[in-house]
């Protein structure tokens, strides 16, 4: 039964600054929920109120960062939902306030925001979320092609459709790191700070997650993937370094230089650390200093320090002053005034 609330119902769609949009949605029409629900994160879902079916509120606050959809959603009354499929993506939904009972293929999960095994659901089954009048969850969709596109290049062959049996604890080890940076993820959702206007921080961002994801969770890839990898040859890095020497301001990724080289991003890393005794992001990061500072230090130069950080992917002008200064001892202003 839809449930209008009159002058109470709310559309607001705010201008992201990565041009992918950054939603806002309020409805107590339970039909407009479920259809603006089905449109953003892209698979029909059934809504049914399970009691005070006048206070059904939907609040969504959602954007897109590259392959992932994020969502934070609250109903405002008891409220059971239920999809056939999730489309072409794997979800989490991870508990911010109150309780969310979810099922799928036969496993039931009691998942609150001090704890509780959480699902990551698969894109096909059907999938049930029972919340609370007080719950709120962070749902992510991360997209099916970009999830299994990014194991089979850290494990250098093809993998089948993934399976999570057991769900994965987000409060400790790796669940604990994908856990915090969903919180990364509805933080910017509720207060923006501007963060994820660099297109640096959302390439990496999204690739850092899709990443974490693939070793917080248990899959039947998992074990392959956390074993050490093959060390590679100096020529794989070879390439790396000499496609970071070419464009040190490049928001690279691990995969993507992992693809220059020709090998897969384990074996690039276990060749740069043995025979650069360093890490690829590490090294991209003391090159990226070093073109800065020879900026800062060029005679006759008019740049401001802010200029020149960000021209070389130092967004965060603290962590520059502070990644500057431990590396050349004086702080960015005062070698721009030498």
């Amino acid at each position: 039964m839809a449930v209008e609330r009159g002058n109470q119902e709310s559309q607001a769609r705010v201008p992201d600054r990565q041009g992918d949009g950054t939603l806002q949605f309020r409805t107590g029409d339970v039909d407009r929920a479920r259809a603006w629900i089905s449109e953003v994160m892209h698979y029909p879902v059934t809504l049914n109120p399970l009691a005070e079916a006048a206070r059904f509120a939907l609040d969504m606050r959602g954007m897109q960062l590259g392959p992932i959809n994020a969502n934070t959603v609250t109903y405002g009354t008891h409220c059971l939902g239920r999809s056939s499929g999730l489309g072409v993506a794997y979800h989490i939904n991870f508990t911010i306030t109150g309780t969310a009972l979810e099922t799928r293929r036969g496993e039931t999960f009691t998942c609150t925001a001090a704890g509780g095994r959480l699902p990551v659901f698969e894109p096909t089954g059907t999938v049930t979320t029972e919340m609370s009048d007080d719950a709120e969850v962070l749902a992510l969709g991360l997209d099916r092609h970009a999830v299994e596109g990014t194991l089979e290049e850290y494990l250098d062959h093809p993998v089948r459709p993934l399976h999570f049996p057991g769900g994965f604890d987000p409060t400790d080890g790796e669940g604990r790191t994908l856990s915090g940076l969903a919180q990364v993820l509805e933080r910017e959702l509720r207060t923006p700070t501007g963060l994820l206007e660099h297109e640096i921080v959302t390439v990496k961002l999204a690739d850092t997650l899709l990443t974490t994801m693939l070793y917080a969770t248990p899959h039947q890839y998992h074990e392959e993937l956390i074993r050490p990898a093959p060390r590679t040859c100096p020529r794989p890095v070879k390439r790396a370094i000499d496609a970071m020497q070419a464009d040190p301001a490049h928001a690279f990724t691990m995969r993507e230089l992992a693809g220059i080289a020709g090998v897969a991003p384990r074996s690039l890393q276990a060749g740069f650390q043995q025979h650069m005794e360093t890490t690829p992001m590490t090294y991209l990061r003391a090159l990226r200093l070093e073109r800065a500072h020879r900026d800062l230090t060029r005679p006759g130069s008019t740049e401001t320090v802010t200029e020149v950080a960000v021209r070389w992917g130092f967004t965060h002008l603290g962590r520059f002053a502070a990644a500057y200064r431990a590396r050349y001892g004086t702080l960015p202003s005062q070698a721009r005034r030498g």
